[in-house]
């Protein structure tokens, strides 16, 4: 669901399973400009049953969600807040057990309500509770810290449909390609990878897959096949499809200074920024290249695959 919320440009913030918070100020000017809008953006994208509270603080959102009040001004914020009962106050002070034990503190000398908590100072709040007591005060005065949103999940994954059969170099070439078009894939906005999962399809039913750490980040596809190409030897089985994610990413590739006049790494490293240009400005199948799959096949189409040009 966090997912499907950014997918509508939100940035949420997830503490707790089932619990999701964003902010839609910054939503409206893209659903009509109305709150309504973000809200049906919202349930689209989500595609399942869910409350939904909107309200200047958490706790007065979460708390119209589950009274189906959907929408609590700010002008009225106060008066809403008044009658929940101070135990709301344990999901949002975050230490639960010493949140428990205030709580359970307050309804002892009969403050029941966070209307009635109001009613005391930030002194004898801090003079009893200490800090969490006065956080406490602040929630039920309507003050709350702004949002914390989460960083977006980026997942880059690129597969491919083996034929039936496919084994030994076929299946390294195949692997070749996979590596080529995660590399080109436009998500990895030129940055290096730390770490990939290779997985695989079977064919009678079943998946197997195997993670590799790379040592230092890298972009480079040569170092990836060698690395991934003896991973193939644990595949438990004829694959009908592979499968290559990235887990994790580095800082943008960099050229490396060489001390070298001339020759053939100028030449590569000039190459490699015309590619980068091109795939910029046209895709990441603007440049490809012929790689050899099965020369012996009888169907053309499986002698040869087109791949994204490396990057070198």
């Amino acid at each position: 669901m966090a997912r499907a919320l950014e997918g509508i440009g939100a940035g949420v913030e997830t503490e707790r399973a089932g619990e999701i918070f964003f902010a839609v100020g910054g939503l409206r000017g893209l659903y009509g400009g109305e709150v309504a809008g973000v809200l049906a953006a919202a349930r689209g994208a989500v595609g399942a049953p869910v409350l939904i509270g909107v309200a200047p603080t958490r706790t007065a959102a979460r708390a119209a969600a589950e009274r189906g009040e959907v929408v609590v001004a700010a002008a009225r914020l106060g008066r809403f807040l008044a009658p929940l009962p101070t135990a709301v106050l344990v999901r949002r002070l975050g230490e639960e057990r010493a949140a428990a034990e205030l709580v359970e503190s307050l309804e002892r000398l009969g403050i029941g309500t966070l209307g009635k908590l109001r009613r005391l100072t930030p002194d004898q709040m801090a003079d009893r509770f200490g800090p969490l007591g006065l956080r406490a005060l602040r929630i039920a005065c309507g003050e709350e810290e702004a949002l914390c949103p989460r960083v977006p999940h980026e997942d880059l994954v690129e597969e491919i449909e083996l034929p039936e059969g496919v084994a030994g170099s076929q299946l390294d070439r195949a692997l070749g390609l996979l590596v080529d078009r995660l590399l080109a894939a436009p998500g990895r906005k030129g940055r290096t990878l730390l770490g990939v999962r290779l997985g695989a399809r079977l064919c009678g039913g079943g998946s197997w897959s195997v993670e590799q750490g790379l040592g230092r980040p890298t972009a480079a596809a040569a170092t990836l096949r060698r690395l991934l190409v003896p991973r193939l030897e644990g595949l438990p089985g004829p694959a009908e499809a592979l499968r290559l994610r990235a887990l994790g990413f580095g800082p943008p590739a960099a050229d490396q200074l060489v001390m070298e006049v001339g020759g053939a790494e100028p030449r590569r490293r000039r190459l490699g920024e015309a590619v980068r240009e091109v795939r910029a400005a046209q895709g990441a199948d603007a440049l490809l290249r012929i790689l050899p799959v099965d020369t012996a096949s009888r169907i053309p189409e499986r002698r040869h695959l087109l791949t994204p040009f490396p990057e070198l």
